[in-house]
Parts: structure tokens; C-alpha cells; sequence
């Protein structure tokens, strides 16, 4: 989900009367979140006191009953960075609602996604069955967008559910893995699954996902190497696959050229061993940093061993890590390239005098094209 950073929490002292209900107020202060976030009175149960609070009186409402009122306060957002606001609310027999509807309540799993200039109106549902005393609070939170959000998992996108079919398998069978997503959000919105093995991601799939919509990502994936391994999904969940067949595998990995400068390519290198009596073909995935981004297709012979070559090239200055179908096969540093220091040089004599008049020339030139210029200013 995305990285988000909460920059307003107004908290709301709730006076609850035995058989009663509460009576709320709701600062907002004087700071840049309550100009971007605006709460105002929308029904005869909220009013703004002195001190700019939002309250709202419910204590005349009847006992023993289940009252709603659609239109009690309204929330108003004046700046786009707003993303979310949500109300946290412990209260027993209290909710938040909004847009009219009971069901939609106001909470952080759905909470209020405007865009600016939008006001939402927000309803209260009030059961005072319940009998209350001594005093609790609830909170609004506003979340702001931040910098470095993760575009592949928003915020308002939920995993409901993943399966891994079958967990038991022989070498060149497939597994199918089965990802649903929900958007708890009210806006349609992408996320993008990732398939892992053993952590490495492996395949991805963009959805998009309409509000209150399921949608699913499902993935077909050929286990080459016998062991055991953890397919799983954006790194939340994950189910162990069971793959026997034949000893086929990567004996070793080695980077070769682990200093290198950005621009230029790094040389891996993997060594596959087949001790069986029959020729097969295997495919061996380089991964950076944990994500696939190369392969190589080899056959092997009987009783043989090949040797895999990648060259990848990094753009980038920093370390990082490398392996060829799980295994390890160390790390690449790459460093910028080096700047070019101009010294300053003295000239000789005979050389500034051998300047001087292309220098002078071009004084000249640049005076006759001023004068020309100026000579097309009409006079007044």
C-alpha cells in the first residue's frame, strides 16, 4: 500500500450521558490541514462555538432507538494532495456515514477518497440502546500524498485471497497461482501483482479495479528445478510447492566484473550441471535486486555441464544484488564515471598576442551589429 503521511489529527472529546447520547466537539485549528480539510454545520445538531469548534448536540434525541441523520456536518477538501480522510471511532452504537447511504460508513479500510472542491456530506446513525458514562473521544485523520508512494499497491487495494495449484508436482509441470484483489476505495484504480519464488518476483500482471469491485490476477508458472520453493504474491502471502524430478541444477553463479562504472555491462556467469542420460533443455532467469530481468535458454547434455553468460548493463550508480534461478551469485558496484578536471593553463606571450586579433575582430563585429540594432529604433 501506498506510503502515506498523516499530516492532521483532530481529536474530539465525546461527553456520553447514561441513556443518552453524545455531545461532540470538533476542533479544527488554525493550520494549513484545516485550510485544505474544512468541517462545517450542515443540521440543527452541529453549530461552531467561540473557538471555531464543531459540535454536535445529539443528547434530544429518543432513548431506546435506532436514529439516523444523513446530513449532520459536511467535510470539504481544498487541496489535491488530500488523499484519504477517515474518522476512527471506538464509540459503541455511534457510526459515521457518507454520501447519505447507512452502509457506507466512514472508516480508515473506506474512507473518503474527493478530489478539491469536493464536499461530502456526512451522516450519523445513533443506537441509544446502549447506555454510556464518563467520556470518550473519536479521531478524523487527513492523509496526504507523499513522494514515495508505491504506484503498485495503493492504498484503498485489499488481497482477499491466494492460491497456489498444485502443490506437488514433477520438474516441467506447471503451477498456477491465483491472486483476488478488492478496491475498498471509491475510485477505480490499478495495482500491479507481483508472482514470487523464494522472494525473487518472477511475473507481473496490471489490474484495474473499479470501487467496491473484485478483480484477479492469475499467473502460469513452469517449475524447472526439483526442491522447494515459496510461490507467493506481492510478498504478503505465500504457499510451499513441492517439485521432484530429476537432479538438474545450477551448480554455481559468479559475477566476473564486480566493479564496473554506470554505462557499462557487468558479466554473470552459472554453471548447470545434468547427471541424467538424456538431453534436456532448462531456462535460467538473471534477477537484479530481487526481480527478473533477463533469460537464457540451454540445452544440456547427457551427463554434461554448460556454462550460462549474461551481460547486463547498469545505468545507475549503487550495489547490487544478483542471482541466476535462486542461486546467489554476488554483487555489481557500479560508481560514476569519473569528471575530467581543466586546468588552467598560462599562455605564452606569443600566443596571447596571436589571439589578440581574432578578439578584436570580433569586438568589431559585435559593435557594427549592436549599432546596426540599434539603428532600427525608431526615434520619438
Amino acid at each position: 500500500m501506498p506510503s502515506t503521511k498523516i499530516l492532521l489529527t483532530a481529536a474530539a472529546a465525546c461527553f456520553l450521558l447514561a441513556l443518552a447520547v453524545p455531545t461532540v466537539a470538533i476542533t479544527v485549528g488554525e493550520n494549513t490541514a484545516s485550510d485544505d480539510v474544512v468541517l462545517e454545520p450542515t443540521s440543527q445538531y452541529a453549530s461552531l462555538d467561540d473557538n471555531d469548534e464543531l459540535q454536535l448536540d445529539l443528547e434530544k434525541l429518543n432513548n431506546q432507538a435506532h436514529t439516523t441523520f444523513d446530513d449532520v456536518f459536511s467535510i470539504t477538501v481544498n487541496d489535491n494532495a488530500v488523499e484519504r480522510v477517515w474518522i476512527e471511532n471506538d464509540i459503541t452504537g455511534l457510526e459515521f456515514y457518507q454520501g447519505g447511504d447507512q452502509s457506507d460508513t466512514l472508516t480508515e479500510s473506506n474512507p473518503l477518497e474527493p478530489s478539491a472542491a469536493e464536499t461530502t456530506n456526512i451522516g450519523v446513525a445513533i443506537d441509544t440502546h446502549i447506555a454510556h458514562s464518563g467520556t470518550e473521544t473519536f479521531t478524523i485523520h487527513v492523509e496526504y500524498e507523499d513522494e514515495e508512494e508505491d504506484d503498485d499497491h495503493p492504498s484503498g487495494i485489499e488481497l482477499t485471497s491466494f492460491e497456489v495449484e498444485p502443490t506437488k508436482l514433477e520438474t516441467g509441470e506447471n503451477v498456477t497461482a491465483n491472486a483476488t484483489y478488492e478496491n475498498v476505495g471509491r475510485t477505480t484504480k490499478e495495482t500491479t501483482a507481483q508472482l514470487t519464488v523464494d522472494g525473487t518476483v518472477v511475473d507481473t500482471e496490471t489490474l484495474e479495479i473499479g470501487p467496491g469491485e473484485n478483480e484477479s490476477a492469475v499467473f502460469e508458472r513452469q517449475m524447472q528445478w526439483p526442491g522447494r520453493y515459496e510461490v507467493g504474491i506481492d510478498g504478503i502471502a505465500s504457499e510451499t510447492v513441492t517439485v521432484e524430478g530429476p537432479p538438474i541444477d545450477v551448480l554455481e553463479a559468479s559475477v566476473t566484473t564486480t566493479e564496473i562504472t554506470a554505462g557499462d555491462s557487468a558479466t554473470i556467469e552459472a554453471t548447470v550441471s545434468n547427471p541424467t542420460e538424456q538431453r534436456v533443455q532448462r531456462t535460467l532467469e538473471l534477477a537484479v535486486d530481487g526481480i527478473v530481468v533477463d533469460t537464457r535458454t540451454v540445452p544440456i547434455d547427457p551427463n554434461g555441464e554448460t556454462t550460462v553468460t549474461f551481460e547486463r548493463q547498469f545505468d545507475d550508480a549503487g550495489t547490487y544484488n544478483i542471482a541466476i534461478s535462486g542461486v546467489e551469485a554476488g554483487s555489481v558496484t557500479v560508481t560514476e564515471p569519473a569528471t575530467i578536471a581543466i586546468q588552467n593553463r598560462e599562455l605564452s606571450a606569443a600566443a596571447t598576442a596571436a589571439l589578440a586579433p581574432p578578439m578584436a575582430m570580433g569586438f568589431l563585429f559585435l559593435g557594427i551589429a549592436a549599432n546596426r540594432r540599434w539603428a532600427f529604433v525608431p526615434m520619438r
